[in-house]
C-alpha cells in the first residue's frame, strides 16, 4: 500500500521472479525433504518459511540471523511442550508473547506469528514426529529464506525508536491475554482452526493504533473475497485448482514483499483453502476461515483499545509497526 493509502496491484518483473523462485525452490527442497526424510521434516520447513518470510528484505544480516535463531527456539519450545497438556501449552504461549515484546524490535518486530508457530510445533509433536526431524526441517526452511534474502534488495535499515518499557509491557500483556483467550476458547468450543485465528489476531494487533481498524477491515474483506475465489477455483476440474493455488501462493509472496497487505490477504486465503489437507468442502473450510478472521479481528481491536488505554495513562506510544 502506498503512502497515500491506495492499493496498487502493479508488480515489477523482479518481484514476480523472486516470488516464483522462492516458491519453486521451497517446493523442490521441501518435496525432497518429504521424500528423503519424511513429512514431519517437510512440514517443519514449511512452517519456518512462513514464519521468516517477512524478513527477506530486512536491512541487516544481524536481524535476519537473529530471526533464524528465534524461529529455531520457538520450534524447540513448541515441540517440548506439545505433550504436556493444555495448561502447559497455554503457559508457553503467554511466555512467548511476553518475551516477543522485548526481543523482537526494529526489523525483527515483523515476527508476530511466534505464538502461531509455537502451537504448530506443539501439534506436530503429537503426530509421532521426532525432535530432530522438527529441528532439521526448521533449519532447512530457514536456509531457504536466508538464501533468498541474499538475492533480494534489502529495505532501508529499520530505525528502532526505543519504545518505553511500559509500552512493551502493555503490548506483551495484551498479546498474551488475547492469545490465551483464543487458544482456550478454541479448545472449549472445539474449533479446529485456532492457528488461523491466532495468526490474524497477531498481525492485526501488531500495527499502530491508527492502522489497526484498517488492518482488520482489510483482513476480513480480503478473506471474504479469497473464500469466493477459492470456491470458484474448486469448481474447476483437477489439476486446475492446484495450479491456481500455486499461482496464488506466488502472488502472496510477491505482494507481501511489495508491502501490499490487502492483495496479500486476498490471494493467501484461496492458496490455503485449495491446499488444505481436509475432508471438508472448500465452502465449509471457507466458513471456518471467516469465523477465525472475524473473531480474531474483534479480539485484536478490543485488545488494541486496552493497549491504547494503558499506554496513554503512562504517557507512552506505539510499540510495533508491521507491514
Amino acid at each position: 500500500m502506498g503512502a497515500d493509502g491506495v492499493v496498487s496491484a502493479a508488480l515489477s518483473i523482479k518481484q514476480l521472479l523472486v516470488a516464483v523462485g522462492l516458491v519453486s525452490v521451497a517446493a523442490l527442497i521441501l518435496g525432497a525433504s518429504q521424500f528423503l526424510i519424511g513429512p514431519n521434516t517437510a512440514a517443519s520447513g514449511y512452517l519456518t518459511i512462513l514464519f521468516l518470510l517477512s524478513i527477506i528484505r530486512a536491512g541487516s544480516w544481524q536481524a535476519r540471523l537473529f530471526s533464524v535463531g528465534w524461529s529455531l527456539a520457538i520450534a524447540a519450545l513448541g515441540f517440548a511442550v506439545g505433550g504436556l497438556g493444555l495448561w502447559v501449552t497455554l503457559a508457553a504461549v503467554v511466555f512467548v508473547c511476553l518475551v516477543q515484546a522485548f526481543v523482537t524490535v526494529g526489523e525483527t518486530a515483523f515476527l508476530t506469528r511466534s505464538p502461531v508457530n509455537l502451537l504448530a510445533f506443539a501439534a506436530l509433536s503429537q503426530t509421532g514426529a521426532e525432535l530432530w526431524q522438527a529441528m532439521l526441517g526448521s533449519a532447512i526452511g530457514a536456509g531457504v529464506v536466508v538464501g533468498f534474502a541474499a538475492l533480494v534488495k534489502a529495505r532501508a535499515h529499520a530505525h528502532d525508536p526505543g519504545s518505553p518499557l511500559v509500552d512493551r509491557i502493555a503490548y506483551g500483556a495484551v498479546t498474551a491475554g488475547g492469545s490465551f483467550l483464543i487458544v482456550f476458547a478454541s479448545e472449549l468450543l472445539e474449533f479446529p482452526y485456532r492457528d488461523w485465528t491466532l495468526l490474524s489476531f497477531s498481525v492485526i494487533l501488531a500495527v499502530g493504533a491508527d492502522q489497526r481498524l484498517r488492518r482488520g477491515y482489510l483482513r476480513v474483506l480480503g478473506s471474504v473475497a479469497g473464500v469466493l475465489l477459492a470456491m470458484l477455483a474448486s469448481m474447476l476440474p483437477q489439476p486446475i485448482p492446484l495450479i491456481l493455488a500455486g499461482i496464488f501462493l506466488v502472488l502472496c509472496v510477491a505482494y507481501v514483499n511489495a508491502g501490499e497487505y490487502a492483495l496479500f490477504v486476498l490471494f493467501l486465503t484461496p492458496a490455503i483453502l485449495l491446499t488444505a489437507a481436509s475432508e471438508l468442502s472448500t465452502f465449509a473450510l471457507g466458513i471456518y476461515r471467516l469465523e477465525a478472521v472475524l473473531f480474531a479481528t474483534v479480539v485484536a481491536v478490543l485488545g488494541g483499545l486496552v493497549m491504547n488505554f494503558l499506554t496513554r495513562r503512562s504517557g507512552g506510544g506505539e510499540v510495533v509497526e508491521a507491514v
